[in-house]
């Protein structure tokens, strides 16, 4: 028998991913949405839907039961209100945690799918491991902190694992297309050499990692990393794009000087509430100065992941899904 997976956020740019590696793999998949209208692309795998929200628990009691896995990815990632944050990250992970508790006894596991922003940035120079404490610093990192927090309250009852990506790229992901779009313009953002600031994983890497995690019986009641093992600096992420996008054309760049003229205009447009973005300089800052570096030793040593994606590989996949020569 095929297994039976609730999977929430399955609209998003991670979710879709898994529901189609889950699909693949002949699992019979739920996907908990806010409107059917917004699964278009859904709609053609051999997937079941069910339409609720954050507050209607007797919609999630509902929807896990039976289940023999719950994957939970919905979320917000950006807001101007710390009461949607809460609502969308914390309130509802917890309402979920509650009814898998209460109408499903049998459940295999429920994998939490967080944030390396639920951690906090990294020290200088080192990559940051599960057993240091956390400290976000932004409201979302909060708000998905607490979510963690509430299914830590439920772990020794729920067969609970927690998983905290850092940057994921890969086709339908937002900031790598509207990146990839830029530089097939010939307009290239050149960074200054700096040191490697971000960990990095494939989405397919992560969409397998997630599956991999929820059937080892050594991850219950644990969090992971998952990245593809290597440290990168934007310079090298912006170049290596260029090589994938047009190789050695010519083109213009856009030094480090123009984009934080940019992002300062964002920053003007925003306050004027004459654009909405999710940019600006601190966008640009906690980006390019602050460390976000993450070690995957615990995943690889207890569930044996490792990402069979090189940033290259991934990069040429998510250029060739855009299909620009």
């Amino acid at each position: 028998m095929p297994y039976k997976a609730l999977v929430t956020g399955a609209t998003g740019f991670i979710g879709s991913h898994l529901v189609q590696d889950l699909v693949v793999k002949n699992w019979n998949v739920t996907c908990l949405v806010r409107s059917k209208s917004q699964a278009e692309f859904l709609k053609k795998f051999p997937v079941h839907f069910v339409t609720g929200s954050a507050d209607d628990y007797s919609c999630l009691e509902k929807a896990v039961q039976d289940q023999d896995f719950v994957f939970h990815l919905a979320g917000r990632i950006r807001s101007t209100s710390r009461k949607v944050y809460d609502m969308a990250n914390h309130q509802l992970t917890r309402n979920l945690a509650l009814a898998c508790l209460k109408n499903n006894k049998s459940l295999k596991r429920f994998v939490y799918v967080s944030s390396i922003s639920a951690a906090g940035p990294s020290h200088p120079d080192s990559c940051s491991e599960e057993s240091q404490p956390p400290s976000p610093t932004s409201e979302y990192g909060r708000s998905k902190l607490r979510g963690e927090e509430a299914v830590r309250e439920v772990w020794d009852l729920v067969p609970t694992t927690i998983i905290r990506p850092p940057n994921v790229y890969g086709p339908k992901q937002q900031e790598t297309e509207l990146l990839i779009k830029l530089i097939n313009k010939r307009i290239v953002p050149i960074l200054k050499d700096k040191k490697e600031t971000t960990s990095l994983i494939y989405v397919k890497d992560l969409a397998e990692g997630i599956i991999k995690a929820a059937h080892s019986p050594k991850t219950k009641s644990q969090v992971y990393y998952l990245t593809d093992g290597k440290d990168y600096s934007w310079r090298e992420i912006i170049l290596t794009i260029k090589k994938h996008v047009f190789g050695d054309s010519l083109y213009l760049p856009l030094g480090e000087e123009l984009i934080y003229l940019s992002a300062w205009l964002v920053d003007m447009l925003k306050k004027a509430g004459l654009m909405k973005s999710h940019f600006g300089r601190k966008a640009w800052r906690v980006m390019v100065q602050t460390p976000w570096l993450f070690s995957t030793a615990k995943a690889e040593k207890d569930f044996g992941f490792r990402a069979r994606y090189s940033f290259e590989n991934g990069i040429k996949e998510t250029v060739d899904y855009y299909h620009f020569k």
